[in-house]
């Protein structure tokens, strides 16, 4: 009897990552987005027709033909490596095939990143550009301002809720972040002051949704696109060319800068491992610069 076709099979390895490995539904998107490019450049239809052959045209097309950068190229090896060991395991496939592929080197890249003069001015564009709604202008700021200031990631702006956050304590709990990890982070006055006053406004406004941020016209969680078309006007206003995720780099450097540890910043970034944030070592001169002047020969 034949195995069930590919594709039915990747449907039931996600199923299960959901269920009883509990990823969290941005992996499983990454997943999905994987396993449909692969069956859309590839002739791959039953586990039998998989070999070492078609899995390296498929990912040597997507390197020259695609323009993969070695990141994207080791994304789509680790999604599909993991679906390809299940095979083994369940007796679909003999042998994983993808253990024989060669990886490309990462090209070590410094973190984009603002100095504290950019980041003063995408948060005061974020609050002084023009506005039909009042409620707008404390939202975009406090969402900036969040990143900047507490180094969350946009999709934990995203799923941020109104409980999560207490200016009187002065923390935000972070609810199951990358890597399904929970962590408080603590907030620092000039934060508190821009979080209450956008509250303030949402109160007048009459929100009720649980998500801490929300639409404006209507009474719904903020999305993707709206942070994105926030972030989008803001960097066309202020000729600085970033993204959300800038921000969020920018909060490690300007941490760095203002003399916090190595350690804590670790922790307050959510990284699993220290070496993740030591790359942001490299980002500031001025933090290399108070090093170098304590040489003993100086």
């Amino acid at each position: 009897m034949m195995n069930p076709p590919l594709s039915e099979l990747a449907q039931s390895y996600m199923q299960r990552c959901a269920v009883i490995r509990n990823y969290a539904p941005s992996t499983i998107k990454n997943y999905e987005r994987t396993f449909a490019l692969f069956f859309k450049l590839s002739t791959v239809e039953y586990p039998k027709d998989l070999n070492l052959r078609i899995l390296e045209d498929w990912f040597f097309h997507g390197r020259l033909e695609r323009k993969w950068s070695a990141v994207t190229f080791r994304s789509h090896l680790k999604y599909l490596n993991t679906f390809m060991k299940w095979l083994v395991k369940n007796e679909y496939i003999k042998e994983n095939y993808l253990d024989q592929l060669e990886k490309p080197r990462l090209e070590h890249k410094i973190p984009r990143t603002l100095t504290r003069e950019q980041a003063l001015k995408v948060l005061e564009y974020s609050f002084n550009m023009a506005y039909v709604y009042r409620l707008c202008k404390y939202r975009n700021r406090a969402i900036v301002a969040i990143m900047l200031m507490a180094g969350l990631r946009r999709g934990e702006v995203l799923k941020l809720k109104l409980n999560d956050v207490s200016i009187e304590n002065g923390s935000i709990f972070i609810n199951q972040g990358k890597g399904s990890k929970d962590r408080v982070i603590p907030i620092n006055s000039r934060l508190k002051i821009l979080l209450s006053e956008y509250l303030q406004q949402r109160q007048k406004f009459g929100k009720k949704c649980i998500h801490f941020f929300t639409g404006v016209q209507k009474d719904i969680p903020l999305g993707e696109s709206g942070i994105e078309k926030v972030m989008t006007t803001l960097k066309k206003r202020t000729k600085i060319n970033f993204s959300s995720h800038t921000l969020r780099h920018a909060f490690a450097r300007l941490m760095l800068e203002g003399g916090c540890d190595i350690y804590t910043l670790s922790k307050l970034m959510g990284h699993s491992k220290i070496t993740t944030t030591t790359i942001y070592l490299s980002c500031s001169t001025q933090q290399m610069s108070k090093s170098v002047e304590m040489h003993s020969l100086n």
